[in-house]
């Protein structure tokens, strides 16, 4: 395995760690990494290192590296709007991973907010061949609000505190129910327009996995949630839930758990380790 950190891009203001397999490389694939909210490329709790590296005992490439204006990456001065300007530089690193060790087909993985860039820069460049999302949008079903409850429920008791913690907590959604303009839906973290963009994506042919944790990050908390919000809407996408792990992968548990799941979905022989739920 060998690493190498450069700068890369239209104005040299992208810095990432391309990760460069030994022996047994697997010939044109490649795996992109970038920030998850405000982290550094690196990752939450390093995991994207932890990642690259792994993969690149199991003869992947990778690249991990920082957004203009994020971590070690310099502002862009190209003067186009942030959504475009993320679509580039993903457009960039691949460019980069390309030329470090030849791959020509990519995987890309959104950890959180990168979920919609990831969207994004697949339906912009037809060299993408694989979108893993991971915890990156709400997928609201009745079951999963009884079993919030239950789940706070026991966790709370029934005393008097928890009946005051649920009175502020009603009061609190009814004032901002009262305030949200008429007809208004609520949120549901960027899913109104995503059934349509993963339909695209796979009438491209483009491989398209749902991953999202399970041990605190409430609003998905049963295996099969996402299929089930989804339903025929987007047929070919895959599911993942991962219920041991939370949401920036915390506990060495959980981090190898988040690994051995990437390791079965990326790689040949463990194809069916991600399995649709």
């Amino acid at each position: 395995m060998r690493e190498i950190t450069r700068s890369f891009g239209s104005d040299g203001g992208l810095v990432g760690t391309v990760c460069l397999p030994g022996e047994g490389a697997r010939d044109g694939f490649g795996l992109v990494l970038f920030n998850a909210g405000v982290v550094h490329r690196v990752g939450p709790h390093r995991i994207n290192v932890k990642l690259a590296r792994e993969l690149a005992r199991h003869g992947v490439a990778s690249i991990r590296f920082d957004l203009h204006g994020m971590g070690d990456s310099l502002r862009s001065s190209a003067g186009i709007g942030h959504a475009e300007q993320v679509v580039d530089d993903l457009r960039r690193a691949m460019d980069e991973l390309q030329r470090q060790s030849g791959a020509s087909r990519f995987t890309l993985l959104g950890f959180c907010s990168g979920v919609p860039q990831s969207r994004d820069a697949a339906l912009a460049d037809s060299r993408v061949e694989h979108v893993i999302l991971y915890d990156g949008f709400n997928v609201p079903t009745r079951r999963a609000k009884l079993r919030y409850l239950r789940q706070r429920l026991r966790a709370h008791g029934i005393g008097v505190a928890a009946v005051r913690l649920w009175f502020r907590r009603l009061r609190d959604h009814l004032v901002s129910l009262a305030r949200r303009p008429s007809g208004e839906p609520e949120a549901a973290g960027d899913v109104d327009n995503l059934p349509a963009d993963l339909r695209a994506l796979r009438a491209r042919g483009v491989q398209v996995t749902v991953l999202h944790s399970g041990a605190d990050f409430s609003a998905v908390n049963y295996p099969g949630q996402a299929a089930e919000f989804f339903g025929s809407s987007v047929e070919g996408v895959r599911f993942g839930f991962l219920p041991d792990v939370d949401h920036v992968l915390t506990s060495r548990q959980a981090q190898r758990r988040y690994i051995d799941w990437m390791l079965a979905t990326l790689l040949p022989h463990g194809s069916e380790g991600g399995r649709a739920e």
